[in-house]
């Protein structure tokens, strides 16, 4: 087994061994940067973008073992990192945000 009591999966070798590989994937997710680079590109090919999009591009790519408050938290938590590494920025309300990416360019 792998992971943290109670969100336990099968580990990588008993799903091959037992035929499970795909249910070990859907139930581990992605890797963090795979739902970063998702998010950054969502909001830069159609900025502005409300959090309902963005929940609506992740929910159903996040592992399985989450609930809907963990996945919303885990979203959050990877929208929060984007902000402070000062890729993306609300520039409106918290009640409504809009999502919008940050010129990266030096003037």
């Amino acid at each position: 087994m792998e992971g943290r009591y109670p969100n336990l999966l099968i580990a990588a070798g008993v799903a091959k061994l037992t035929g499970q590989k795909a249910r070990h994937i859907r139930e581990r997710g992605f890797n963090k940067q795979y739902y970063l680079d998702a998010i950054e590109a969502l909001i830069q090919e159609h900025q502005p973008i409300p959090r309902s999009e963005i929940d609506r591009l992740l929910l159903d790519k996040l592992p399985e073992v989450l609930n809907d408050k963990q996945k919303k938290a885990k979203i959050h938590n990877l929208m929060a990192e984007l902000a402070r590494k000062g890729r993306i920025e609300n520039r409106s309300s918290r009640g409504h945000p809009e999502w919008h990416t940050v010129d990266q360019t030096v003037v």
